[in-house]
Parts: structure tokens; C-alpha cells; sequence
């Protein structure tokens, strides 16, 4: 898929990542670039996760941080850049991104008040 020209950190860098039904994913926290020999870099995955927006606010924070969730997104799997987002060809449920929320769900949400699902 061929994109147009865009600014790396204005148009991606922290912007709401949605996946294919624009279920929102989290935001980009960070950009990982491949440099190649005698070619131009390119963008190879985005990052998402507390330990990588640490590293990028406070480096020394990503120490305490290290062993916290990042889940990689493959540039690969973007199908629009928008203004508001960045579109995934992706099932938000069916990816790393969401094992949080499931962790959340299962152990925190299901106990409370109103809080399982329709068909448990």
C-alpha cells in the first residue's frame, strides 16, 4: 500500500491507532526506523506501551519500566493515515494491543456490579 508523504512525528507519533472497524487501539508511543546500506531508512514497526512512552518522556524511567508490555505493530498493516488516526487492516481483539483490556475485563470489570458479559 503506497501512502502519501507525510511528517513522521506530526502525522504518527501519538495519534489514536484504530484498527479495521476504527475500534480504538491506544496511541502510537513510539516509531522504530530500519536503516538500510545504501538506501533511504524506512519505518519498520510502531510501538505502543507505557515502558515506551517512559523511555521517550524519561529515559531513566524506562529502567524501572523495562519489563512492562510493548506491543509492536508492523508499518506493514497500515491502511490510512488520517488527520485524526492511523487505520489498521487488523482485528483490534485479535491482537497483543488488547491483552490489557481482556486482563482488565477477566480480573477487574467481571467482578464488579453489572460488569460481565451478556453471554458468561
Amino acid at each position: 500500500m503506497a501512502l502519501h508523504q507525510f511528517d513522521l512525528i506530526r502525522d504518527i507519533l501519538d495519534k489514536q491507532l484504530v484498527d479495521k472497524d476504527e475500534k480504538q487501539m491506544g496511541r502510537i508511543d513510539g516509531v522504530v526506523i530500519e536503516l538500510r546500506d545504501g538506501q533511504p531508512p524506512r519505518v519498520d514497526h510502531f510501538e505502543l506501551g507505557f515502558t515506551v512512552l517512559a523511555k521517550r518522556v524519561y529515559p531513566r524511567a524506562a529502567a524501572w519500566t523495562r519489563r512492562g508490555a510493548r506491543q509492536h505493530v508492523p508499518w506493514d498493516e497500515v491502511h490510512e493515515v488520517t488527520q485524526h488516526h492511523v487505520k489498521l487492516d487488523v482485528d483490534a481483539e485479535k491482537t497483543p494491543a488488547f491483552d490489557w483490556e481482556r486482563w482488565l475485563r477477566k480480573h477487574i470489570v467481571s467482578k464488579l456490579p453489572g460488569g460481565k458479559e451478556k453471554d458468561e
